[in-house]
């Protein structure tokens, strides 16, 4: 199945939208919107150097620079960097209080990561900055947990304990944290020890790994991806390592940040990885371990403490993850350590194995929207024909191609939505304060064979998808500047340059795109238009140039009238 590349989408979209609220477009949201897409893709040294451009351009003063530049240090293991790029942007936040609750939060974090025992200063630097959090917004949800966590770490569990208790009370707290912090509450020693969080998964050989299932056993977890240059030259090491425990009480388990399953198996399979790995799609596992860098190796001994972890590769890695693995094959299992794993632990979400139902694919008949769905989504499908009242718009395509249901797009649009809204805030508080960003919504995914959704492609296929914008048309430099950015974020290859074309009197915009999924090539076409006050984008994907101009003829059927017309 050919990988979507929706989230780069996402954010290209939320750049789009920050760019177009803007008059004239202001460029420190244009470098830090191109560092978001460079984010996005993993490529963390292209977007710091977006984001050191950004805080040039600001003439030193946007914490929102500083807070991302801190952000992507840490995931490159600059945590002392990061250190010092939150003080900054606690400078820079100024009379924002949003932003310095949120600076003094990461600060806090930093902090803990870096600290050793519980005398250590670090933790009471974190306190502090978590206490100046509280004293500017004293309902913070996330400050009270992490305090209560800092004073629990420090061995003062009476002062922890009411925190968390403060937290749980909250309206606004998380139902996992919450779950999290009655575990703290009833055994102070899990904040003091490192347990590996509750996870569960199902591998891609079909083993079963959980929490339970690995209790016993010492276990390497390597998060890594085939994107990763270090991860690919850590292979050799790993086989060593599994080799040298094999017969021993020793297990080792990939998590793969991967988005492509092709290249990931067909990498798996070359290099003889013949241990159990899982591809974390949707990134569960790598969150609930806060991985923040690739690749992350982590040591987890008999009683599911974690003893060892590391990101990055050097020369003393392998040297490192030996020793950590003896250590903990020599540590006998401690019954209180066993009890605090256990304790009040909830049920383990299985973590990525599978996405949320997927949408089932309709028959070529007429396929209409259910009453609940209206506005944009309300579009439906009669024949070849697609129909869309609230945009003005009808679409004849290719006949005998198989449309999704419409209340299964609906589906995904709403977990897309969420998703996206969560990564505008993290990526930019203080523009989110700003524009009240609408994420693109899909209306309509048709392939030719019925295979896929609106988010897992197959070729050949086509997706539509639209989102709310004020402009009342589109542009070439507009057009060029979006997808500039998507194009080196997402590593594509621009087969024909970008170009206008017309339709019943209507301008398009068209960029064809080529880009490599394992062993095959996929074209896309991508198209932009704007009707009735929505950006439409229409991508069509194929397995050849030709077979892409041939799909893309069926856009001349396209009609979209305005109100009044």
């Amino acid at each position: 199945m050919y990988r979507s590349t929706m989230y780069v989408f996402l954010v290209v979209a939320a750049a789009a939208a920050t760019l177009a609220a803007q008059q004239p477009a202001d460029p420190v949201a244009q470098a830090l919107a191109q560092g978001d897409l460079y984010q996005a893709r993993k490529k963390y040294d292209l977007a710091l150097e977006a984001y050191q451009k950004a805080d040039k351009l600001s003439h030193h003063t946007s914490a929102a620079s500083y807070l991302r530049m801190a952000g992507v240090e840490s995931k490159l293991g600059n945590l002392d960097w990061a250190l010092d790029d939150t003080k900054r942007a606690v400078k820079a936040a100024g009379e924002d209080k949003a932003l310095a609750v949120q600076t003094h939060l990461m600060r806090a974090v930093l902090l803990t990561q870096m600290a050793g025992k519980p005398t250590d200063k670090k933790l009471k630097e974190a306190e502090d900055d978590l206490r100046q959090a509280l004293a500017l917004d004293a309902r913070n949800a996330r400050a009270h947990y992490d305090l209560g966590t800092v004073l629990l770490k420090q061995e003062r569990d009476a002062e922890g304990v009411a925190e968390l208790k403060t937290f749980v009370a909250l309206p606004d707290a998380k139902p996992q944290s919450v779950a999290e912090a009655k575990r703290l509450i009833a055994n102070p020693i899990r904040a003091r020890e490192p347990f590996a969080p509750d996870f569960a998964f199902t591998t891609e050989s079909n083993q079963r790994i959980s929490n339970a299932s690995l209790r016993g056993s010492v276990v390497l977890l390597d998060f890594w991806g085939t994107w990763c240059p270090p991860c690919r030259r850590s292979v050799s090491m790993l086989r060593d390592l599994e080799k040298k425990y094999r017969g021993k009480p020793f297990r080792m388990v990939g998590i793969s940040s991967d988005d492509d399953a092709e290249v990931w198996r067909t990498f798996m399979d070359a290099q003889h990885m013949d241990w159990p790995d899982y591809l974390d799609a949707e990134g569960s596992v790598q969150e609930a371990f806060k991985i923040e860098s690739f690749p992350t190796f982590i040591v987890v001994d008999r009683d599911g403490v974690i003893r060892f972890r590391q990101g990055g590769l050097d020369d003393f890695t392998g040297g490192y993850l030996e020793d950590a693995i003896n250590k903990a094959l020599k540590r006998p299992s401690d019954p209180a350590l066993v009890a605090a794993a256990a304790a009040e632990a909830p049920a383990a979400p299985e973590g990525a194995a599978a996405p949320p139902a997927g949408p089932s694919v309709g028959a070529p008949a007429t396929a209409a929207a259910p009453p609940s769905l209206a506005g944009i989504e309300g579009g439906s499908v009669t024949a070849n024909v697609y129909r869309n009242p609230a945009l003005g718009m009808s679409y004849e395509f290719p006949k005998g191609w198989v449309a999704a249901k419409p209340e299964a797009l609906h589906a995904i649009n709403e977990r897309l939505h969420a998703s996206a809204q969560a990564a505008f805030q993290q990526h930019d508080p203080e523009m989110a304060k700003k524009v009240s960003y609408t994420g693109p919504t899909i209306l309509l995914y048709i392939s030719r064979k019925g295979v896929g959704d609106g988010e897992r492609l197959a070729l050949p296929c086509v997706r539509i998808m639209a989102q709310p914008t004020p402009q009342r048309s589109i542009g070439m430099d507009f057009f060029q500047l979006t997808t500039d950015y998507m194009v080196k974020a997402a590593g594509l290859k621009v087969v024909t340059p970008a170009a206008e074309f017309t339709v019943q009197q209507r301008t398009f915009m068209r960029l064809d795109l080529e880009q490599a999924a394992g062993s095959q090539h996929a074209y896309e076409g991508y198209i932009q238009t704007v009707a009735n006050g929505h950006l439409l984008t229409i991508e069509i994907y194929a397995s050849s140039q030709e077979e892409l101009q041939q799909i893309a003829g069926s856009l001349q059927s396209i009609s979209i009238t305005e109100p009044g017309h």
